[in-house]
Order: C-alpha cells, then structure tokens, then sequence
C-alpha cells in the first residue's frame, strides 16, 4: 500500500538524507573514491537481492544515488523505507563506537565514504 503523505514525510525525517523524488525516495551518498562507490554499490546490492526489492543506483567516481520506488505499486511503501533504514545502519555503522573494532585509518588513502568530519 502506498505511503500517505503525513507518514511519509514522518519516515523521510528518520532517515539519513533522503527525500521525496517523484514517486520515490532517494539519497545522494559523498564518497571519497571509486573504490568506495564499488565496495558500497555492492553492499547494497546485498542487501536489496536479500529483499528482492531493488532500488536504481546511479554511480559516479565520488557518489551513489539510490532511488527507491514500489513498481507494482506505483511509488513509494513501506518497502521502500525499511530498505532505506538498512542502506543508512549499513552507511551510518561506526565500528569505533562499539569499542571492539579500529575502523579505516585517518589515512586518506583509506577512506571511503564521507562524513561530516572527513
């Protein structure tokens, strides 16, 4: 069932960055280098062939934008938000935070995605 106006706008402000586009929901994603785009395009890839729900991914060397739509639906249900709450826990982990893991190095030849602070 398609996602009502007032939900929908309560879901989009749980989530990381997304918004409203057309009949769908997407997100712009800095990243730091193709390799990153990779590494990540596939992770969601993952996640999405876990779901059979399969969002369009546009890739470039420092970005991926993904729009989530429910095409036999028509637009935007709550497929498509709880694939975007997995897409952002996958981005938004912080293994440091967990006290047990390092996490990529400071080193720019490191880094992958960006955050507000790199």
């Amino acid at each position: 069932m398609l996602l009502d106006s007032d939900t929908l706008k309560h879901e989009l402000e749980l989530l990381d960055g997304w918004k409203i586009d057309d009949n769908s929901i997407s997100r712009v994603i800095p990243m730091h280098n193709w390799k990153g785009v990779l590494m990540l395009a596939n992770a969601i890839a993952h996640l999405a062939e876990q779901a059979w729900h399969h969002p369009d991914l546009m890739l470039t060397f420092s970005s991926i934008t993904i729009k989530l739509t429910t095409h036999d639906e028509g637009g935007i249900t709550d497929r498509d938000i709880i694939l975007a709450k997995k897409i952002d826990a996958l981005v938004n982990w912080d293994p440091k935070a967990e006290n047990k893991f390092m996490g990529t190095p400071h080193d720019d030849e490191f880094k992958y995605i960006k955050k507000d602070n790199s």
